[in-house]
């Protein structure tokens, strides 16, 4: 009789133990300001550069939480192909943290600012970077007119103003250091593509939700360079013309959208995604409820060992109490 008690006690500590491990695993999302997602970049860039990488959300436990929950990315990021720059480690980051874009070069055609409105529009980053690097074969070949074959020319033409710019106003650099500056108005140029031809990017940017900046990757130290916002950035927008609000938007930020531009568009696009809205309204609530409340209840698994432990423990009472009768 003891041993079988003493089997009780065990299982149902371990059942305590198990259930509230299954409720722990529940992810818990909340939404980030774009001021926060940039502090959480800098300081894992910081990590990375100085050795303290501390890999988080990197194990099985992240990649079935994140298929099972859905993907909530804090920041999206476009950087060069260049395998020296990979782009979630560098901001000492992991799986479904950072919405990453590469191409060579990291530049902006059709094709990257439609990955980036998938980034900032509908899964909603409040930060958008540019990562350009130093020793970029895409700028170089264009800084040195290299020979260039297939589809590559047709690739890095959006490079050319970068570099035409760079000679224009620093006709004295050369070599390394003509390359140097043509990476950084190549990000410059970059976010300025973006701008000109994403209304819903620009949207995201007047209403505060979204922050677009510019930054360079030192492959040598692994430290990145903070550029910030586009120095031109409210003449570009204003050159762009009206920023329309997409699906994804928010129902608040739809109404910021209409006070600031009062357009018959603006309206239509606010009625006819009334419910998408308030779905996403749902989710945007469930991700910024605090982490305390996003665990408790989370689990049926957890009421049903609750249910077992109470059982098993009314068993454990009723024999002790016929063992000392």
């Amino acid at each position: 009789m003891k041993r079988f008690s003493t089997i009780l006690m065990i299982l149902c500590t371990f059942l305590l133990l198990t259930g509230s491990a299954l409720a722990a695993e529940v992810p818990t999302q909340r939404m980030f300001t774009p001021d926060e997602a940039m502090t959480q970049l800098k300081a894992g860039n910081d990590r990375f550069a100085t050795g303290h990488a501390i890999h988080p959300n990197q194990d099985r436990q992240r990649r079935l939480a994140t298929t099972a929950k859905g993907q909530h990315p804090f920041a999206t990021v476009i950087a060069c192909s260049d395998s020296r720059v990979p782009a979630a480690l560098l901001f000492d980051q992991g799986i479904g943290d950072i919405f990453t874009i590469k191409v060579a070069g990291n530049v902006m055609d059709v094709d990257e600012i439609g990955s980036v409105e998938y980034g900032v529009d509908h899964l909603g980053t409040p930060v958008m970077v540019v990562l350009g690097h130093t020793h970029c074969g895409a700028v170089t070949a264009v800084v040195q007119d290299a020979e260039l074959h297939g589809s590559i020319p047709q690739l890095v033409d959006n490079i050319l103003p970068a570099v035409k710019k760079t000679r224009h106003d620093h006709p004295e650099l050369t070599g390394d250091a003509l390359v140097t500056a043509a990476v950084t108005n190549n990000v410059w140029q970059s976010i300025s593509d973006l701008l000109m031809n994403s209304p819903a990017t620009r949207a995201r940017v007047m209403n505060g939700t979204l922050q677009v900046v510019g930054a360079v990757y030192d492959i040598d130290t692994g430290k990145v360079d903070w550029l910030g916002i586009h120095p031109r950035q409210a003449d570009i927008m204003a050159a762009a013309g009206p920023a329309v609000q997409t699906h994804a938007g928010t129902a608040a930020e739809q109404g910021m959208e209409k006070a600031a531009h009062g357009t018959a568009a603006v309206e239509k696009a606010a009625h006819d995604t009334d419910t998408m809205e308030e779905h996403d309204a749902l989710e945007i609530e469930k991700q910024a409820m605090p982490e305390h409340e996003a665990q408790s209840g989370s689990s049926p698994l957890w009421f049903i060992f609750f249910l077992l432990v109470i059982i098993l423990a009314a068993v454990f009472m009723k024999t002790r109490a016929k063992k000392s009768e």
